[in-house]
């Protein structure tokens, strides 16, 4: 099983940095695949016979460019919700 999900791993990883190429040579526009190429490759790192590769979970998740994308841009807003604090009134209504 482990096998399968360092397949899966690899075709995603490889799928999203080929559209990044590609968006880049042909100023397209295109959408990463989030957190399966990371998770996979996390699964991977933990039932693959090789103990020493379970030390090494988080590296798939930052390999990835849709895991790491989508990580980097939530730890990016998280910072920024933080710095500005939350609105002290709470929602506010919309104007009549």
């Amino acid at each position: 099983m482990g096998w399968l999900f360092a397949t899966v791993f690899l075709w995603v990883a490889l799928g999203n940095v080929v559209l990044v190429l590609r968006s880049r040579a042909l100023g397209k526009r295109s959408c990463l695949v989030p957190l399966i190429g990371g998770l996979a490759g996390m699964a991977a790192c933990f039932l693959l016979p090789f103990p020493w590769l379970a030390h090494w979970w988080w590296v798939p998740l930052i390999a990835d460019l849709g895991s790491g994308f989508l990580f980097g841009v939530t730890a990016v807003f998280l910072v920024w919700r933080a710095i500005k604090g939350s609105p002290s009134g709470g929602p506010t209504s919309p104007p009549r």
